[in-house]
């Protein structure tokens, strides 16, 4: 009966062995070292950015997420994209100064468009894209507005697997806003931002 049952623990101990050395291996295996395959469709990007407005346009921090769905394969596939930034410009007014200046508040655009994806000999994978839509601008002291916009993006993501990467991005928006009276200043809106974030494809 000895030999019966230490037989199998012999076996199943060996098992356990040769799965534990090899699971390193297997890690290894899964982290990207050539250029990304792009067997994913669908991306999902989180950007912190920091926003630099031009003129009366506003300044902060800036939320930015973004979908993607390939259209197009190979190694400089095509994105439609989808985005939606948030942007708060705090106020820098003292409370013994008065009220906030209307170049704070909050912004909000909501954006399509297409992007292009480059592969590299590594897992570095830089990008252009280009986009259309509406911005939103809740400025402090005036009334709300809304306008059309246009965006370029540029970056690059480095991928360890081919589901997760790290990457910065600049971008750029430009449109008008349809303030009324109660804003005094400029109606363009003009602002640059940069910064970074994860990337997920799935």
């Amino acid at each position: 009966m000895l030999p019966r049952i230490q037989f199998p623990l012999v076996i199943a101990a060996a098992a356990a062995l040769a799965l534990a050395s090899s699971a390193p291996a297997r890690a290894d295996d899964n982290l990207l070292q050539g250029p990304h395959p792009f067997l994913k469709d669908n991306e999902l990007a989180v950007h912190v950015l920091i926003a630099s407005g031009s003129g009366d346009s506003m300044s902060g921090g800036k939320l930015a997420i973004d979908y993607g769905y390939k259209l197009t394969g190979g190694w400089i596939p095509m994105w439609l994209g989808l985005a939606l930034n948030f942007q708060r410009g705090a106020c820098n007014q003292s409370p013994s100064l008065g009220a906030c200046g209307q170049d704070s508040g909050d912004l909000f655009e909501t954006l399509a468009g297409v992007r292009w994806s480059f592969a590299t000999p590594i897992p570095l994978v830089p990008y252009v894209g280009a986009a259309a839509g509406l911005v939103f601008a809740f400025p402090n002291g005036a009334s709300a507005a809304a306008g059309p916009m246009l965006r370029g993006v540029g970056g690059a993501n480095y991928f360890f697997f081919d589901w997760l990467g790290v990457g910065g991005q600049v971008g750029f928006s430009l449109g008008n806003l349809g303030y009324d009276n109660t804003f005094m200043g400029s109606h363009t809106y003009q602002v640059f931002d940069v910064g970074g974030g994860l990337v997920f494809q799935f």
